[in-house]
């Protein structure tokens, strides 16, 4: 699969793929995005989506030209592994939260993703109330988890996530801070948080309320300690 370039025609029936539940992608190196504009109202069925080792892939979720006007739908994606995608700028390109809501989405895993600078739009971020599991690994140039939103209406954001168990951060080298501006943590069923080599991250335990975590393992360049 080396050559394939393209996996979806743009004319393909807005009923296709309606059973799809689930998508893997490996050695496709030629792939630049995995689902573009015209694939919005194609995925209502997709659970779990993993993509492995494709090169030249720069967004994951490019539905930036849908018309505002279209109706809002909503995704079963449950599940997202990305790993080894070293041009990958983009999960979630620019804001669409007024077409697709991810509400449904459990566990996110993206390692070895070099150029990712940040996770989560803000606008997809706050929608995420049923998400269990957060891992990332390996990827040097993010510099938050959630990006600021210029256009957010308010100056403070408490983050609930009540099902969260696990979050796992691990070589971040250039990790700075979960959400770059004022925000309290709120995550009552954290059992599990990793934290290692996130040398430039100051603060983020602190910014945690209403969790009982354990373990927890803290490790940085600096100080490498566990606490459990």
């Amino acid at each position: 699969m080396e050559k394939l370039s393209t996996i979806w025609i743009s004319h393909v029936g807005l009923h296709s793929f309606r059973s799809l539940d689930s998508l893997i992608i490996r050695e496709c190196h030629k792939l630049v995005t995995i689902f573009p504009s015209y694939m919005g109202e194609r995925l209502q069925t997709l659970q779990s989506l993993t993509i492995t080792n494709c090169k030249l892939v720069e967004n994951i979720f490019d539905f930036s030209n849908i018309p505002q006007s279209c109706d809002i739908n909503e995704t079963n994606l449950d599940n997202i592994i990305l790993e080894m995608l070293p041009n990958l700028v983009n999960i979630w390109k620019d804001d669409i939260s007024e077409i697709l809501k991810y509400n449904n989405l459990r566990s996110i895993g993206v390692d070895r993703s070099p150029n990712l600078k940040y996770l989560f739009p803000l606008s997809v971020f706050i929608g995420l109330e049923k998400l269990e599991v957060l891992k990332v690994r390996k990827c040097w140039a993010m510099k938050e988890i959630v990006a600021w939103d210029k256009h957010a209406s308010v100056d403070a954001i408490n983050f609930k996530f009540p099902h969260l168990n696990t979050l796992s951060l691990l070589y971040l080298y250039n990790l700075r801070s979960f959400y770059p501006r004022t925000h309290t943590l709120e995550w009552p069923a954290l059992k599990e948080l990793r934290i290692v080599n996130c040398s430039m991250l100051e603060g983020f335990t602190s910014e945690i309320t209403n969790s009982r975590v354990q373990p927890i393992v803290l490790a940085t360049k600096k100080v490498h300690k566990v606490c459990f």
